[in-house]
Formats: structure tokens, C-alpha cells, sequence
């Protein structure tokens, strides 16, 4: 959000950032180019509408501290995550909802982080703020779950800064440098458990059972290794690999650098994501910028976010295997020109720009 509003909405625009000391003795200056002055950095910002100072502003209406910074510092409108600054906060407030995920797949929350997530979501919800959604997935979500927000609601859909030119430029060499082969498949995703790793196995060991499996592609894998809520899903995944015989055809190249993880993603026949849940996907917005094919599992939000991909069930091994098969044994796709993807990057750019000042416009114009 901060690159977009430093290049496309340059002029219309400002972004300040509020930072602690401890935040800004990690960071330093990284942000300043897209900021229209250095970041400020005040102890107020420490716990700013969470925990006790959250209560505090839900009792008494604002998140005064706070709210005395940001009046301070000339600010039109304030973005939230994850907080609450109050129904009385003196600025207009954008409350930013990434997913619903706990609504979706309840069981993989435990009971009080449940609860906190929603009640944390209602009171935004029914506050005087808008709130902005990645999708309309998402918005169906809200106003389906919480139906106060109605009304109240806006659609911005992110696109990444990325040049296809200079990531597409490296993405052989990124390539040879991890040992892969002319073909694979990509599937760079954390080993959470919604990510839905165990179909991949599944549906391998399936193409191995049909005796087919010399003839597809590796699947590479990357991406932390650790979900809080179930510590031994990496190792079990592995050790299911192992069992079936398929470590060369599932394997897991660990945490990489990020440039590494784009550049292979260029590089991919597919980038593969058979997740059961996402909010609005980062690693489809990079394929979609470098014209990687993509296998995608068959959810409402990858449907809206890349309608041109293959998809399968995501609770199918079978039809995974099929559209593994459909797409490792035939040619590798051609790939349009780097001028046609930087074109069709900069249009998702602009379009993610009018939509981002499109809500500060509403949100200043409701409030005046």
C-alpha cells in the first residue's frame, strides 16, 4: 500500500507511518522513499488500541494518546489492523479485515483465539468505520457473518510491486543454483495445515499407484516449516513422503530468500496452491505478474483472483492427479512477452490505486 500510494497515487496521496523506537531501531529508514516525510517515532505508539489501551477506548471512546499523535501530525485518515482506536476517535478510521478464516475453518482455532478474533471483528464491524476487504469473497464473508458492516464496506484488491523483466531475467540461473530440473512444479507456501500439503502427497501417491510418476515433473516446495497449531505437521508431511517413496517428486527446499521464491516462481511450469482457505493470495498476485500457469485448488476466492488457472477439489486427490498429469505431460506453455506482463502489471497497479483513493476520498467525504 505504501508503494502504491509513493508511485501511482503520487500527488494525491500522503502516507505517514507511526512507528516505536523498537520498531524503528529494526527497520530504520527502509520505508522512508514511499513516506511523504521520515516515519514518526513516539512511545505512543507502543500498544495503540491493544490490550488495555483497547479496552480503554472501547469504555471511554477513543484511544486518547493516540489520538493525540495523529491529531498532532495533520492526519485525514487512519488505517487499522488488528486494533481499536475507538468509536470516537477525532480521525476517520479504515479498518482493514484480511480474511475470515476462523469463520470458514473454525476447528483450526482454539476456543478463546476464536472468540477474541470475532469479537475483536464485531466491534469493528459495528463501529463508524469502513472497512476495507481484498476481495469480494471477503465482502460476501462480512456482510454474511457480520451484518452491521453493511453499508459500511469497500473492495480494494492488492497487486504486488514487482518487474517481471529483471525477476524473468534471473529465473534460470535461480533455478540451476537450487539443482532443479527444466520442469517443475512450484508450491511455495508456509506449512500451515489449511495449506493443504497432504493432498499433494495423496494425489502423488496416486500417480504412483497408476505408475505414472516418471513422468511428471517434481513438485518444490518452500516456505516455513512451523504452525502453532499443529508443531508436527511438517515432520509428519515429510515422513509421509518418505513412506510412499516420493522424496524426489515432493521435495522441500526450506526457507529461501525471497527473491529466490519469485524468480522460481518464473521459472515454474506452474505455480501449484491447493489450499482450502486464502484472503486475497501473494504468491497468485506474483504468478499472475510473471504469466506462470497456475493449479489452483477450486475456492471461491482463487475463482475471483485468477479465473484462467486449472483447478481441482481441494479435498480430491484424484482430480489433483489428473491435472497433474494434464499439465506435466504436455509442452511447457509459452509465456507472453515481458512488455505484455509489465503492461497487464501496471493496469492491476493502476486499478488497485483508484480503488485505494476511491475509499480515502469516501471516507474524507462521509466524515466532512
Amino acid at each position: 500500500m505504501l508503494s502504491v500510494i509513493a508511485s501511482e497515487l503520487r500527488g494525491k496521496v500522503q502516507a505517514k507511518l507511526f512507528l516505536t523506537p523498537e520498531q524503528h531501531s529494526s527497520i530504520g529508514a527502509s520505508f522512508d522513499h514511499m513516506l511523504a516525510a521520515p516515519a514518526i517515532i513516539d512511545d505512543r505508539v507502543m500498544g495503540a488500541g491493544l490490550g488495555r489501551r483497547g479496552l480503554i477506548a472501547l469504555a471511554g471512546g477513543r484511544d486518547r494518546a493516540f489520538a493525540d499523535l495523529v491529531a498532532a501530525q495533520g492526519i485525514d485518515v487512519v488505517f487499522e489492523v488488528a486494533q481499536w482506536f475507538g468509536n470516537r476517535f477525532p480521525v476517520p478510521v479504515v479498518s482493514w479485515i484480511p480474511d475470515f478464516q476462523h469463520r470458514r475453518l473454525p476447528q483450526l482455532f482454539p476456543r478463546s483465539a476464536w472468540w477474541r478474533r470475532d469479537l475483536g471483528y464485531r466491534l469493528q464491524t459495528s463501529g463508524n468505520r469502513t472497512i476495507m476487504l481484498s476481495s469480494g469473497d471477503a465482502l460476501a464473508d462480512c456482510e454474511t457473518f457480520y451484518p452491521a458492516s453493511r453499508n459500511k464496506t469497500a473492495v480494494v484488491r492488492f497487486a504486488i510491486d514487482l518487474d517481471p523483466g529483471a525477476i524473468l531475467a534471473r529465473a534460470d540461473e535461480a533455478r540451476q543454483a537450487h539443482g532443479l530440473p527444466a520442469r517443475f512444479f512450484f508450491l511455495p507456501n508456509q506449512f500451515w495445515i489449511h495449506k493443504n500439503h497432504r493432498l499433494v502427497i495423496e494425489a502423488l501417491r496416486h500417480i504412483g499407484q497408476m505408475g505414472a510418476l516418471d513422468s511428471l515433473p517434481p513438485i518444490i516446495l518452500t516456505g516455513r516449516t512451523t504452525d502453532p497449531r499443529d508443531p508436527t505437521l511438517f515432520k509428519r508431511m515429510m515422513e509421509l513422503a518418505e513412506t510412499h517413496r516420493l522424496g524426489s517428486h515432493f521435495r522441500h527446499l526450506g526457507l529461501i530468500p525471497y527473491d529466490d521464491v519469485v524468480a522460481l516462481i518464473g521459472a515454474a511450469d506452474y505455480l501449484l496452491n491447493p489450499s482450502h482457505f486464502e484472503g486475497w493470495s501473494t504468491t497468485v498476485e506474483e504468478a499472475k505478474s510473471l504469466g506462470t500457469p497456475m493449479l489452483l485448488s477450486d475456492i471461491p476466492l482463487h475463482r475471483e483472483q485468477a479465473p484462467e488457472s486449472l483447478f481441482f477439489a481441494p479435498d480430491s486427490a484424484e482430480a489433483l492427479a489428473q491435472r497433474l498429469l494434464e499439465a506435466g505431460q504436455r509442452p511447457r506453455l509459452a509465456r507472453d512477452s515481458v512488455a505484455v506482463l509489465q503492461g497487464r502489471q501496471q493496469m492491476r497497479r493502476r486499478d488497485y490505486a483508484a480503488a485505494l483513493l476511491a475509499l480515502f476520498e469516501n471516507v474524507r467525504g462521509v466524515t466532512q
